[in-house]
């Protein structure tokens, strides 16, 4: 296990930073200068090596800017995550280096499938980051690169350190959950409260607040996080991507991007993304009456939360407050953790590993049958000043095997924003923050049972199969036996009742048509922005595309992209990704619903096919490996409630 200090200041990351990037950069000098010949082991597994160590030597320095309560820390831990993808630009765009990896691809000299893989990675990587560019070409690419990354960074440290707040009467706050008041709100002088506006708070403010002007307020400030600042550091980021989309020789950005990914082309993903919405639309427009039916006049935006849980309240008899007394956060945590435990033939130990904030675990984890340890988790599951402001798994250090033959293990992060628990009591979850775990501990299992030698293959899957795995297991938040075992009364430790399970089930898909017909408006914003010639107005795109794509509203005097966080983090001209994994992962689910969703079996095969070679092999061929078919759209769409086209293309 790589021993990790997580509590570096301000200067010791900055030295630490420099020093990191000299080393790595003389180590790529000294691939391209070198007169030996061009093969795997003299060209590719140095690159590799290289590069790895790099990430080794920074895992803290470039991360806690996610999550580390010091904001001197965290300004310098932006500023070496900025340099050092820099300096990642500027060595992926190196011209003697990619006639090194490219002449030892022509060599013949990998071996094996691992070795052969790694190698055709590498080489797209410098093709793809401009090394075989015309010199002033590439130089113009590796700066705009570099201010590429500047910008994104910016972005997302803007939305990390946002502090909006609204202000409401202590009249406003009577239908709030009690425990939401006590652990998220706080007394204002002369009475009322200050709310904070952020992930962890939207979803118990909007569900609950039935004074419409106290929705109202926070909706508007919750679509205006980030601002006219982020909507600017987007708007660049746009033109900037165009720029080194034409450098390449691409129509656009996202041609560039899916060039390298499942779906291949833009035309594939628009083709994707609208046959589904006008196979649902007319649904989507039905669930939305109905919450205006249940309103009793027109529906405005900040309404629909509100009157989708009034719905489940009335329709279903399903109240979440009521859910949330069965969801403490620890049964749950402990709960999941022994699914996953018994399902992937793992063990996982709380340690006293160092920690980056005091409410943080860490957990060891070991193969089940053999004890051989496989790496260490995080889970950082509270909101705070200048974290992250969403929920996500961070794969901090990929498994690999290092030059003398030991196996250096992986580690992961998962960051989320539940809500504070009142004082003296446990915080309490509403069933889509058990989905949510269920959700990024995929997200993190992958990360820690990746099996192959090298950095590069176990860092993850291509970007539209990257969800897959984690959505499939969205699915066990739902299933009966599933739930008991995660359930406990907060005052009784009894499980949720058999009546409460099914009328949960049976409101799982209320207004599902509505919210996808939401996540088609953000996969088709997103390719509008990256298919379009720049200058991009991100505003008046955002409002088009909503009347186009879903009958929500957009609302006027909002920049919701000012807070889309996924297109300055890894997700731009792949937001679609999302649906498109969503296909592969109901496909994936076949399996364990027919064999049994606690099935080791299933399990283990779905470790053993899907996480273990990670991007070893392509997302169609492991997929079927374990289903022992190649991939069907079928399930997929009736979880939509929609007939399969008869020649539907993911």
């Amino acid at each position: 296990m790589l021993a990790v200090d997580w509590s570096p200041g301000a200067a010791r990351i900055a030295a630490s930073c420099a020093t990191s990037i000299a080393r790595v950069k003389q180590r790529f000098e000294a691939i391209g200068r070198s007169r030996s010949a061009r093969t795997f082991d003299t060209v590719v597994l140095p690159i590799e090596t290289a590069a790895a160590d790099f990430n080794d030597d920074l895992t803290a320095q470039t991360f806690l800017y996610n999550v580390s309560t010091d904001a001197k820390v965290r300004a310098a831990s932006l500023k070496c995550s900025t340099d050092t993808g820099n300096e990642l630009s500027d060595l992926s765009a190196r011209p003697d280096v990619y006639a090194a990896v490219k002449a030892a691809r022509a060599s013949g000299t990998a071996h094996g499938a691992a070795q052969v893989k790694l190698t055709e990675l590498w080489f797209a990587v410098f093709k793809r980051s401009g090394a075989g560019l015309p010199d002033a070409q590439r130089r113009a690419f590796v700066k705009l690169s570099q201010q590429l990354v500047g910008l994104q960074n910016t972005f997302m440290a803007n939305l990390a350190n946002d502090t909006t707040t609204i202000a409401i009467t202590s009249a406003q706050a009577q239908p709030l959950p009690p425990d939401f008041v006590a652990g998220a709100l706080k007394p204002a002088a002369g009475g009322g409260f200050t709310v904070p506006v952020n992930e962890s708070t939207v979803s118990p403010f909007l569900q609950n607040e039935s004074d419409p002007t106290a929705r109202k307020a926070f909706y508007i400030a919750y679509q205006n996080r980030g601002g006219a600042a982020n909507v600017k550091l987007l708007e660049e980021a746009i033109v900037v991507r165009d720029h080194l989309a034409h450098l390449l020789g691409y129509s656009d950005w996202a041609a560039f991007v899916l060039a390298d990914r499942m779906a291949g082309t833009p035309q594939r993903v628009e083709g994707f993304l609208g046959r589904i919405d006008r196979s649902i639309i007319v649904k989507a427009r039905q669930e939305r009456d109905e919450d205006a039916q249940l309103k009793g006049a027109p529906l405005d935006q900040w309404d629909q939360a509100y009157y989708e849980n009034q719905l489940r309240k009335t329709k279903y008899a399903v109240d979440q407050n009521e859910i949330k007394q069965y969801f403490p956060v620890q049964h749950v945590v402990d709960s999941v953790l022994g699914i996953y435990e018994h399902l992937l033939g793992v063990t996982f130990t709380r340690t006293a590993a160092p920690v980056w904030q005091s409410q943080v675990q860490a957990y060891l984890v070991h193969d089940a049958a053999g004890g051989k340890p496989l790496g260490i988790f995080y889970l950082d599951l509270y909101p705070r000043p200048g974290k992250y402001d969403h929920f996500a798994n961070f794969g901090l250090i990929p498994r690999r095997v290092l030059p003398d033959g030991s196996v250096r293990l992986a580690e992961s992060a998962i960051v989320g924003n539940w809500p504070q628990p009142a004082p003296g009591k446990p915080a309490l979850l509403d069933q889509n923050d058990v989905e949510t775990f269920f959700h990024e501990f995929g997200h993190c299992m992958a990360a820690i049972l990746a099996d192959e030698p090298y950095e590069t293959l176990t860092a993850g899957f291509r970007q539209d199969f990257v969800e897959a795995p984690s959505q499939m297991l969205e699915n066990w938040a739902w299933d009966p036996g599933i739930l008991k075992m995660v359930s406990a009364n907060v005052t009784t430790g009894q499980p949720l009742p058999d009546d409460l399970i099914q009328k949960m089930i049976a409101a799982r898909y209320v207004h599902y048509a509505l919210a996808t017909t939401q996540q088609i408006l953000y996969a088709t914003v997103d390719m509008r922005f990256h298919t379009m010639r720049p200058p991009v107005d991100t505003t008046a795109v955002w409002k088009a595309t909503v009347a186009q794509t879903t009958p929500n509203q957009f609302v006027e005097g909002t920049v919701p992209q000012a807070s889309f966080g996924h297109l300055m983090s890894g997700y731009d001209a792949g937001y679609y990704g999302y649906l498109w994994s969503k296909v592969y992962a109901q496909d994936l689910f076949s399996r364990f619903k027919a064999q049994g969703l606690t099935n080791p079996v299933a399990g283990m095969a779905y470790r053993r096919d899907i996480l273990a070679p990670a991007r070893l092999e392509e997302p169609d061929v492991e997929v079927a490996h374990f289903l022992g078919r190649p991939m069907s759209p079928d399930a997929f769409y009736r979880e939509l409630g929609i007939a399969p086209p008869a020649a539907a293309s993911r």
